[in-house]
């Protein structure tokens, strides 16, 4: 649906303030007018995730996955392959790693929270 937008406002800003509006109407996928429609009408909008955000939450539902299968056949059979465990525990791990470094770009380096 397109809107026939006829009405114009002219509005002086200082270069800090364009700056902001153009960092941020950039972080979100729009232009400096979306973003400024999209506030006047009381939704903010949110930035955009970061380009392989995708891929990553792909990874993660796929890991999930695997150590669903796996706690699946430990309950049903009373064993558990170890090995399979670990190794998906690790990706997990390194996944995480990952993508906390993609979105804050740091990484803490710890897995103290995160032992067995």
């Amino acid at each position: 649906m397109r809107t026939n937008r006829t009405q114009r406002i002219t509005l002086r800003l200082s270069e800090a303030e364009n700056r902001r509006i153009t960092r941020s109407a950039r972080s979100c996928g729009l232009t400096k007018s979306a973003y400024v429609r999209q506030l006047i009408v009381g939704y903010e909008p949110r930035e955009s995730p970061p380009a392989n955000y995708f891929a990553m939450t792909r990874e993660l539902r796929e890991i999930g996955n695997n150590l669903n299968q796996l706690a699946f056949v430990a309950n049903a059979t009373g064993l558990i392959d170890e090995d399979a465990y670990y190794e998906q525990v690790a990706r997990l791990r390194e996944s995480l790693r990952r993508i906390e470094k993609a979105v804050t770009g740091k990484s803490d380096g710890t897995d103290e929270d995160m032992e067995d």
